[in-house]
């Protein structure tokens, strides 16, 4: 048995599945704070950018094709002294669609957990990134993400694709 050939199979009968019923998310890498000044930059005890900083940033968006999804409905209400309800998402993806989607180091799972991606029109953040079923190479990856909203929880931030950045109508500072 030629190891390099069943994984070539098992991704060529994945991908024909995918053309037919298969779904995708719109990933997007965190870009990490660069030596060079670019990059991310945010108040490590606040999780988010400052007033007049860039904040977090992300890389352009990329179409990475799912194997299926699996959508996790928060099991408690939204009640009057402020419970938001939050969904959760399990995605499973072919090692080699990421790889082919430009993400960096898809083998690695530290450098993806500041990672969100978009799927039916909601943003999630990576909480749990596990790459599987090494054959000759990885073959699959299975990724956890719970449900943000950037408008709430991120206001500093720029965000994907600049999506994130809001006009906030209240002052951002206390008067002089």
């Amino acid at each position: 048995m030629d190891v390099s050939r069943e994984l070539g199979l098992i991704n060529k009968h994945i991908r024909h599945r995918n053309q037919y019923a298969g779904e995708s998310v719109v990933w997007y890498e965190f870009d990490p704070l660069q030596s060079d000044g670019g990059g991310s930059l945010y108040d490590d005890i606040y999780d988010e950018g400052g007033p007049g900083s860039t904040g977090r940033m992300y890389k352009k968006g990329v179409k990475v094709p799912t194997i299926y999804i699996t959508e996790i409905e928060d099991s408690y209400r939204a009640i009057p002294e402020g419970r938001q309800p939050v969904q959760n998402i399990q995605a499973t993806v072919l090692f080699e669609d990421l790889k082919r989607a430009g993400i960096n180091n898809p083998r690695e799972y530290n450098q993806h957990l500041n990672d969100i991606f978009l799927y039916d029109h909601r943003y999630y953040k990576v909480s749990d990134y596990k790459a599987r079923g090494r054959v000759d190479s990885e073959v699959i990856v299975l990724v956890n993400g719970y449900e943000v909203f950037p408008d709430q929880e991120m206001p500093y931030d720029t965000g994907p694709d600049g999506i994130f950045e809001t006009r906030l109508s209240w002052p951002t500072s206390f008067p002089s």
